[in-house]
């Protein structure tokens, strides 16, 4: 197998890793918008110094230096579409002195069953938290920043030091950094002891206890410094810290209900309002800790699932973003839509998404590996790509782990072995052999949302065709799908709702394949994968370790905890240019979800809709039959 690129991204953990500043040039770019008049503040630039890393920005300071405030016709990324890394615009090369302030960003979202994370670790709650509240690191995502790696960045911690063995990681916290002023915070400074309480609820259990599970013990000497020390060598720790777990307030977390209930953080926004089912509305946090942001005032995210009205949402401004279903549907709107539109289209990285049906392991008959083997080996994914991608992809299904960690290139459908090659008279002999038979059916519920058209449309068919069968899918809605999976209350089978991103392989493997992990949703207990996935967080030297995920990667395919379905080849998405400093990112997220931070540091252009805070209920879809709704 040909050496991947990984270890070039990894941060040197023999080097102090710091971060200066308040991360102004350096910002994310965002995930919304939201703008109006022109800037009323002056604001002192502070420059930003990235953590020393092998890896680098894709495009540096040195090339794309700031050039002030630049004219109009400087501001907008161009119209049309776009493939791989996008630089930053002359505006975006300084945020302060070119960004507007004011205005409502109108974006869609997931529907959150509740506001703990560490209950249900979902971009539905994600979308809120982002916006809400801090991280200690968080991972840069603006247009300087290299869209297939992950780069951590200083957040509530304006600087962290490691230890020559990556054992011990220092975290300096910002100083002056505020909550939202409501009750019970009430406007008070975050400090050390609500990174203690954090790290303490963390640690104790939930969905977010295996970033935690490597620490060995915690100091916190002073208001401004958090110490984790570690029980083996983990180098991105601080990345891993990065992708999931939100600072909170020790008077939140001692107020489980309140926590389930309310976001109240440090973040850029307050949440003003979350009607379940329908929308939540965010306004600007006037005393965010990064100076001059945000820019905008107000996020408006409503739920909408169905597609005519995301369409046309988009076509008629009432959401910045939308993604197009194929290239076919792509290049449609390139044609027809709106001409302000910028089409990003980049390799499909990420795993651990909606892509896959996990098998309750605890059920005795997935416990037999010729059963689970049966159900992959009568997936024609050729035909599910052609049916549903239109065939770019050739049927690779992206697993967990994603590929550029292990792998040069894309890998093909035929490089994932022989129980994901389409074999339906081998499937029935898998199950007959396990006892099944056209008079007596393995069959087995199938609760799903994110993928319920493809398990109605594609996958039922397929599995229709093999007599010893019978695939029940039936529908659920997002917040119980949601819920089911992160209790693991199923008692057959259940579609994998959106997994968190995995900034590190590490968070690919051992939240969710170890058996006492918290994300282990399916009740894996494989012991060659519990000594995997533990061997590989030890193993320091590149090499080794990443024979080690390939091997644990390989046992992922051999056991057939899961069956993975065919993803999109590419991630296409579609934005309007008046939303300035806004980029997808390959393995962070698109655009919303588990990107939605990147609101603090866009804005809207001069002449773009909404540049003024609207009030509740004025937004209005014009759909594709000429109806006008008002959400």
């Amino acid at each position: 197998m040909a050496e991947s690129n990984y270890w070039s991204r990894r941060v040197d953990r023999r080097r102090v890793l710091q971060g200066a500043g308040v991360g102004v040039a350096g910002l994310a770019g965002a995930a919304l918008f939201g703008c109006g008049g022109a800037a009323t503040e002056v604001v002192e630039e502070v420059k930003i110094t990235p953590p020393p890393s092998r890896g680098g920005a894709l495009f540096t300071r040195e090339q794309y230096p700031s050039q002030g405030k630049v004219a109009a016709d400087q501001v907008r990324l161009k119209p049309g579409a776009y493939e791989g890394p996008v630089a930053p615009t002359p505006a975006e090369r300084d945020i302060l002195a070119n960004g507007r302030y004011g205005g409502t960003v109108l974006t869609r979202y997931l529907d959150p069953p509740h506001m703990d994370f560490n209950r249900t670790l979902s971009c539905t709650i994600n979308s809120t938290m982002d916006y809400t509240k801090n991280k200690l690191v968080r991972a840069a995502m603006n247009p300087y920043a290299d869209p297939y790696k992950i780069q951590p960045e200083p957040d509530l911690a304006e600087k962290w030091e490691v230890n020559a063995d990556a054992t011990q990681f220092t975290f300096h916290l910002r100083q002056g950094v505020k909550f939202h002023n409501v009750a019970p915070v009430n406007g008070r400074e975050f400090t050390s002891d609500d990174v203690k309480a954090s790290y303490e609820r963390y640690s104790s259990g939930g969905v977010q206890k295996d970033v935690w599970s490597v620490v060995a013990s915690a100091e916190f000497p002073d208001k401004y410094t958090a110490i984790f020390k570690l029980n083996q060598p983990v180098a991105d720790f601080p990345t891993n810290v990065a992708a999931w777990s939100h600072m909170d307030a020790r008077e939140v977390i001692a107020n489980a209900d309140l926590l389930r209930q309310k976001a109240i953080g440090t973040g850029p926004f307050l949440q003003q309002e979350w009607t379940p089912k329908e929308r939540s509305i965010f306004t600007k946090h006037p005393d965010y800790f990064e100076k001059g942001l945000p820019f905008v005032d107000q996020v408006i995210t409503v739920v909408q699932d169905d597609t005519a009205v995301q369409r046309a949402g988009y076509i008629t401004d009432n959401w910045f973003n939308w993604a197009p279903r194929d290239e076919n549907d792509a290049q449609d709107m390139l044609a027809k839509g709106p001409k302000d539109s910028v089409y990003h289209k980049s390799p499909s990285v990420v795993g651990t998404n909606t892509t896959g049906m996990l098998f309750q392991m605890k059920n005795p008959k997935f416990q037999d590996v010729r059963v689970r083997r049966a159900l992959s080996m009568a997936i024609d994914r050729k035909e599910w790509d052609a049916a549903r991608y239109a065939g770019e992809g050739g049927g690779y299904s992206i697993l967990p782990v994603p590929w550029p960690y292990i792998y040069d290139n894309r890998p093909t459908l035929e490089q994932q072995g022989q129980w994901y090659q389409f074999n339906a008279a081998e499937a029935s002999k898998l199950l007959q052999a396990a006892g099944y038979s056209a008079s007596n059916k393995l069959s087995f519920d199938a609760p799903v949302w994110y993928l319920r058209a493809e398990y109605r449309e594609i996958l039922k068919p397929m599995y229709d065709k093999i007599p010893e069968i019978e695939f029940k899918p039936r529908q659920v809605d997002n917040p119980t799908a949601v819920q089911m999976l992160n209790d693991r209350n199923y008692e057959d089978t259940m579609n994998m709702t959106y997994g968190p991103p995995v900034y590190t392989p590490d968070q690919a493997l051992y939240p969710f394949f170890h058996s006492t992990a918290g994300l282990n949703q399916n009740s894996v207990n494989d012991k060659e994968m519990d000594d995997l996935v533990t061997a590989q967080r030890r193993e320091q030297n590149p090499e080794r370790q990443k024979e080690i995920w390939i091997k644990a990667h390989d046992r992922i395919l051999d056991q057939v905890w899961g069956v993975y379905f065919p993803a999109a080849a590419f991630q296409r998405i579609f934005f309007h240019n008046y939303v300035v400093n806004i980029r997808p990112h390959g393995v962070g997220a698109a655009l919303n979800c588990y990107a939605d931070g990147k609101a603090r540091a866009i804005w809207l252009d001069q002449g773009a809709p909404n540049a003024m805070m609207l009030p509740s209920g004025d937004i209005r879809i014009k759909t594709a039959d000429g109806v006008v709704r008002t959400i």
